[in-house]
């Protein structure tokens, strides 16, 4: 099940054959914030349905009773609503419409995304950290961010730990930070790719990943992976793949290379 977030609506593409609302409402409550008036579920693309993903739809009935929640879904295919009718009570209270434009006029939303809403232009966003082949994702980014004609958007991610302030100095990894900042913005320069840089103090590496996601308002996100602890590598891809606000490509470096920021 991909759960896809663009504007004001959430795009469910793909076989739901599990529960999936914890995923889904972490895109319906980043969409709603932006949109207050109301946003949609756009459930055309579901493709299989089970009993266990049928659940999804009773969690998200609670949670929209419970809330109060402006959410709509519409496009709900016919073998889906099969699948709801066996489940008790869910097709009856859920706020379903047929299509898309029913969903929008019951929200009393505009018949189309405002692009003036939208950003002017694509973001591809490419976070780094110390320890990762920054290099090599970059290389990655740098050709989507051509191939698209859009903006790079370079953030390294400065994990500052839990005893210490936020803003307190860090000098070393400040230094290497900048240095790394400049190495790949001079790739950037080098590729004739726009290119912007900052640098984002946080406590965690993916909740980080994530937010600096939604700051940005980015249009894809160029998640590098380097070989070495799967363990953490493989928490950091749950938790970006199922928060982050847009589409997401891992680039894992080969085993063999192994040049770090």
């Amino acid at each position: 099940m991909i759960v896809e977030a663009r504007n004001d609506t959430v795009n469910l593409l793909g076989a739901l054959t599990k529960n999936h609302w914890q995923t889904i409402k972490a895109a319906a409550n980043l969409l709603l914030k932006r949109n207050p008036a109301g946003i949609i579920i756009n459930c055309s693309g579901i493709t299989e349905c089970t009993e266990e993903g049928a659940e999804t739809f009773a969690d998200a009935q609670a949670y929209i009773q419970k809330h109060g929640a402006r959410i709509v879904l519409c496009d709900i295919p016919e073998h889906v609503m099969e699948v709801l009718r066996r489940v008790p009570g869910v097709r009856s209270q859920l706020p379903v419409a047929c299509t898309m434009a029913q969903a929008r006029a019951s929200l009393g939303l505009p018949s189309a995304y405002e692009a003036s809403e939208a950003p002017a232009e694509k973001i591809v966003l490419l976070p780094v950290w110390e320890g990762m082949n920054a290099p090599y994702a970059a290389q990655h980014a740098l050709h989507m961010t051509k191939d698209q004609r859009a903006v790079l958007h370079i953030v390294y991610i400065l994990l500052v730990p839990q005893k210490l302030a936020l803003t307190t100095p860090m000098p070393e990894q400040e230094e290497r930070a900048h240095q790394t900042l400049t190495e790949l913005e001079e790739m950037a320069r080098r590729a004739r790719v726009k290119v912007e840089k900052r640098v984002e103090r946080c406590r965690d590496l993916a909740r980080g990943i994530v937010t600096v996601a939604e700051q940005e308002r980015a249009s894809q996100l160029v998640l590098g992976i380097t070989p070495g602890d799967m363990a953490a590598a493989n928490g950091l891809l749950t938790t970006v793949l199922q928060k982050a606000p847009c589409e997401v490509l891992v680039v894992r470096a080969p085993a063999a290379v192994g040049q770090t920021v």
